[in-house]
């Protein structure tokens, strides 16, 4: 059996202070790395990198 991407990689989520012309807000983005994470990042915003969570896996 071939092991998922996520079984190899665990998923964190991501904090950034993300800044504007018109401002800034608190961006949570939830991958497998920094890199991929500032690729799903918003267009025109400048990514400051704040932080690496680790998400919770949950079984029921």
């Amino acid at each position: 059996m071939m092991a998922t991407p996520t079984q190899n990689h665990p998923k964190f989520r991501f904090r950034f202070l993300a800044l504007c012309a018109t401002g800034s807000a608190i961006v949570h983005i939830t991958a497998n790395s920094e890199r991929e994470a500032r690729s799903m990042s918003p267009v025109g915003f400048v990514m400051v990198f704040s932080g690496r969570l680790p998400v919770e896996v949950r079984h029921a």
